[in-house]
C-alpha cells in the first residue's frame, strides 16, 4: 500500500467523556506508539477523511505519512488496530505504529489480476482459476507498492502463472516463488475438480485416438 498523506492533531484529553466530545466534533481518537517512543502519544484524526480512506483502500496494511498540526512533527505509521461499531461501522478509535523509514517491512500486498482481452476467456473456451490474490514482500516503507501486476492475456489453456512471474524491483518477494497464482483451465476441468472427492485430483481429460 502506497503511503497515504494525512494531517493529524495533538490530543491532550482522555477518558470516555472526552472521547465522546472528540467524536462529536468530527474527529477520531487515536494513539501512536513504537519506533523508540517512550510512551504512546494521543492524537486525533479527521473522521470524514479517515472514512474516505477506509472506503477507498480498506483497512489492511494502511500506511500513512502523517503531519502533526501545529508542531512540525511528521512520521510514517501503519494502522495496527481499528475499533468500529459492529452495526454502523462508525470508527471509535485506532492504533498507529510508527515505523522507521530505513528498516525494511514484511507485509502482504494484493495482486492486480487482469487479462480480460484473453481470446479464450472472452469466447468462453477457458476460465481463470485464481489460486492466490496476495503475496508477502519485504521492502522499505517508501517502496511498498499499491499492488503487484498479474496479466494473463497471453496464456493458453493449461498455462499457469507463479509467484516467480511477478516483477518487483524495489524489494524482495518472501512468498515461495513456485506458488501458483492462477491457471487457465477449461470449464470441464473446473467442474471435474469440484466434483472430485476431497484429497483426490481430477482425472485429466482424455483424447480419443484416431484409427
Amino acid at each position: 500500500m502506497a503511503l497515504i498523506d494525512m494531517t493529524v492533531y495533538p490530543r491532550t484529553t482522555s477518558g470516555k467523556n472526552a472521547n465522546r466530545r472528540t467524536r462529536a466534533a468530527g474527529r477520531t481518537p487515536a494513539v501512536v506508539y513504537g519506533n523508540n517512543r517512550e510512551q504512546a502519544n494521543s492524537l486525533e484524526l479527521d473522521t470524514a477523511q479517515l472514512e474516505r480512506i477506509l472506503d477507498t483502500h480498506g483497512g489492511q496494511n494502511l500506511m500513512f505519512s502523517l503531519k502533526v498540526e501545529g508542531t512540525g512533527e511528521s512520521f510514517v505509521a501503519v494502522m495496527r488496530d481499528l475499533q468500529q461499531h459492529p452495526v454502523s461501522d462508525m470508527v471509535y478509535h485506532c492504533d498507529l505504529l510508527e515505523i522507521p523509514l530505513d528498516v525494511p517491512l514484511t507485509l502482504e500486498v494484493g495482486l492486480n489480476i487482469h487479462g480480460d482481452a484473453n481470446k479464450l476467456v472472452r469466447t468462453g473456451d477457458a476460465i481463470v482459476d485464481v489460486v492466490r490474490r496476495t503475496v508477502e514482500i519485504e521492502c522499505l516503507p517508501r517502496d511498498v507498492p499499491e499492488s503487484l501486476d498479474v496479466d494473463y492475456t497471453e496464456l493458453k489453456i493449461g498455462d499457469k502463472l507463479t509467484v516467480r512471474n511477478l516483477s518487483f524491483e524495489k524489494g524482495r518477494i518472501v512468498t515461495d516463488l513456485d506458488d501458483i497464482i492462477l491457471k487457465l483451465n477449461t470449464h470441464t476441468f473446473i467442474e471435474a475438480a469440484a466434483a472430485a472427492p476431497e484429497g483426490e485430483a481430477a482425472a485429466p481429460e482424455k483424447k480419443e485416438e484416431t484409427k
